[in-house]
């Protein structure tokens, strides 16, 4: 589209027959039936934050600069809030869920600590933005039920916590870390009763202008097998009934009166977003989350709307998207990590119909802190941060940050820990020398202390190997390691948890048998070429896998389980053979007398995370060595440099930059 030229969305405005539909049943006295002034709603929001609350660099020409953090998001959330209000506007502010992520800045906040007083950080500073909503994401649930229950209830700054937690296919009432929270299943005010917030939808009535919106949410069907929502329900197994179920909520709200409804969704992808709006009708504006996409506006000049240096965006803010009945609904997201602020002003008619989306103030506003660099590269929309985040919160927070600077190790070694894709190597899509890294120390760490867990040595009659995802292995830090890209360079305990920043816990296998092992790696060897977290980095073993064959298929997930039933077999499996030479598969088909093979990973992936079918049917034992503190062990167990640091030398084989030949993919 032509730039800098004032255009204007006029959306359809067809009203359609709401269905009445069981089991969302809206109170009479909370309907609005005089509700029928035109008004423009603000809508601010912004989606997978992920612990990210300390600004970041970035380079724009030859000056580098600082931007993002939680203290300057605050102050510009603040600062188009005011300005929306002058202009008369209603008010929607919400967080379409990512609200933290493993990471070591989130490990400041103790989340594998069952009994731990600290309130988590990210809680503290979400509390302190003035969300509306907030609605979960799949990484709510990555350090279980009991952290994120202990994470909500840190909204209260006194008592129970009253900002609405939404999430409209979900059910809580088998968590018990959650159970004590759940609220009605729709909220009618915009404080919920202290400590009964966590609801389905809501039903928002803005404070100066009276006007009155249904907003109904929507997490992502993968959540059983991505993450770790304990005995958490989710009601729906995939987007049509994803839709079905969201349209019966939005049905019951235009029923009652409620006209003007905003959907809000986490499903990991805008295109995801997209598929379930097109599959609606009588939701009037749309905010994605989970897939960190960033748009921009074809109305405002980049100069003033991205961050200089940005990447290129990947679509037009707002996106627009043709519904069930052939209406367009204005959808929008954000880039993540506190980049940008969202908000698009949408206008309605006092029917409650869409009549326009105002393009003049509808784009993503930068974030970014004064500085002389924000000065000198002419940012006239820089801020300063919130005095009390930048110095109370952030202060705690970097405190805890220092005491992971100190270098332990030292490598010789650049090792490729990029997440990887259909064009660029990475732990979800190839072998890589980061990922055999990262598996060959759980391999150590079962040597360490096989003799006091009782477990029989390692040796050719008992062979060990090791499998880690490549979902697990993270990119919070950047693609490499050392994380300063150079070599020699050091190692400190922040880039191993960065790296592997879960509450992995160690896992073993015992006599897995080789039909096992195979249908473990039929479903690795699954992914498309873009890659996918099930992937598997491994130690111990070979295998050979080929993109013709027929990819294991598996079902999803039945309630309180991360893994469903095979499907389809597989058969892209070609090779599998012990580092020894031992065949356990040939030619495709399991080796007849093959030994049976004690298999090291993670507790995610033994609890058949990532839909590992195989691993979740048999039975492990799960220790509680963390998946990082084994590379930090093998990491100190290498010899030591001139300097005193335990160093991965250049000349160690298995970790050439393409791998040593663990994993192989043919046609």
């Amino acid at each position: 589209m032509t730039r800098n030229r004032l255009t204007r969305i006029v959306l359809g405005c067809a009203a359609t027959l709401a269905v009445v539909a069981t089991g969302f049943v809206v109170p009479a006295a909370s309907a609005s039936k005089t509700d029928t002034k035109a008004v423009t709603l603000t809508l601010l929001h912004n989606n997978d934050g992920e612990s990210s609350l300390d600004t970041s660099t970035l380079r724009s020409g030859t000056t580098t600069y600082r931007y993002g953090g939680i203290a300057a998001f605050k102050s510009v959330f603040d600062r188009e809030k005011a300005l929306a209000r002058a202009a008369g506007n209603a008010v929607f502010g919400v967080y379409a869920g990512d609200s933290f992520l493993a990471s070591k800045t989130l490990i400041c906040s103790q989340p594998a600590v069952a009994d731990s007083k600290i309130k988590p950080y990210d809680a503290l500073a979400l509390r302190e933005i003035g969300y509306d909503a907030l609605v979960l994401g799949n990484h709510e649930f990555d350090y279980s039920p009991s952290f994120l229950g202990r994470y909500l209830k840190a909204f209260a700054k006194n008592g129970k916590p009253t900002i609405p937690v939404l999430s409209g296919n979900m059910e809580f009432k088998s968590e018990p870390a959650l159970a004590d929270l759940i609220g009605p299943v729709g909220q009618t005010s915009n404080k919920a009763a202290p400590g009964k917030n966590l609801s389905q939808w809501m039903i928002y009535t803005d404070e100066e202008t009276g006007a009155k919106f249904g907003v109904v949410t929507a997490i992502t069907p993968l959540l059983p097998t991505i993450s770790s929502p304990g005995k958490s329900k989710l009601l729906t197994a995939n987007i049509n009934a994803l839709a079905a179920r969201v349209q019966r909520q939005v049905n019951q709200l235009t029923k009652q009166g409620v006209t003007k409804i905003i959907l809000v969704s986490h499903l990991q992808d805008l295109n995801n977003d997209k598929a379930l709006v097109a599959r609606l009708k009588d939701v009037d504006v749309a905010v994605g989350g989970g897939g960190d996409e960033l748009l921009q506006s074809d109305y405002i000049a980049n100069s003033f709307e991205l961050l200089p240096g940005e990447s290129a965006p990947v679509g037009t803010y707002p996106t627009n998207v043709t519904d069930a009945t052939g209406k367009v609904v204005p959808v929008v997201t954000t880039s993540g990590n506190y980049k940008y602020v969202g908000r698009v002003d949408v206008m309605f008619d006092k029917k409650g119909n869409v009549t326009e989306v105002v393009k003049a103030t509808s784009f993503p506003r930068r974030v970014v802190p004064t500085s002389g660099e924000s000065v000198g590269l002419g940012i006239t929309d820089a801020v300063s941060p919130n005095f009390d985040l930048q110095t109370k919160l952030l202060g705690k927070v970097n405190a805890c940050l220092a005491g992971f600077t100190t270098p332990f190790a030292k490598s010789e070694v650049l090792f490729n820990t990029a997440r990887g894709s259909a064009t660029l190597a990475g732990v979800r899509t190839v072998e890589t020398n980061g990922g055999n890294l990262v598996a060959d120390s759980f391999v150590y760490l079962y040597d360490q202390v096989a003799s006091k867990e009782g477990f029989a040595a390692r040796s050719a009659t008992n062979p060990v190997v090791a499998v880690q995802n490549g979902g697990g292995i993270r990119q919070n830090a950047g693609d490499l390691l050392p994380v300063s890209g150079a070599v020699p360079g050091t190692i400190n305990r922040g880039n191993t948890f960065d790296l592997l920043p879960f509450d992995n816990r160690f896992a073993l296998f015992t006599d897995m048998n080789a039909t096992q092992l195979k249908e473990v790696f039929e479903r690795s060897c699954a992914i498309g070429t873009s890659g996918g977290g099930q992937f598997l980095q491994i130690s111990g073993l070979k295998v050979t896998c080929k993109r013709s064959g027929t990819a294991q298929v598996v079902g999803s997930p039945p309630v309180g389980l991360q893994y469903g039933a095979v499907t389809t077999a597989g058969s892209r499996v070609v090779t599998l053979t012990l580092a020894d030479g031992t065949k356990l598969v040939d030619n495709g088909a399991v080796v007849a007398g093959a030994p049976a093979v004690d298999v090291i990973t993670n507790s995610f992936t033994a609890g058949g995370g990532d839909n590992f079918a195989t691993f979740g049917a048999a039975s492990s034992k799960v220790l509680g060595y963390s998946y990082e503190e084994a590379l930090y062990r093998y990491l100190l167990s290498f010899p030591k440099g001139a300097d005193g640091l335990p160093t991965v030398p250049a000349s160690d084989a298995r970790y050439k930059s393409g791998g040593e030949g663990r994993i192989t993919w043919v046609s």
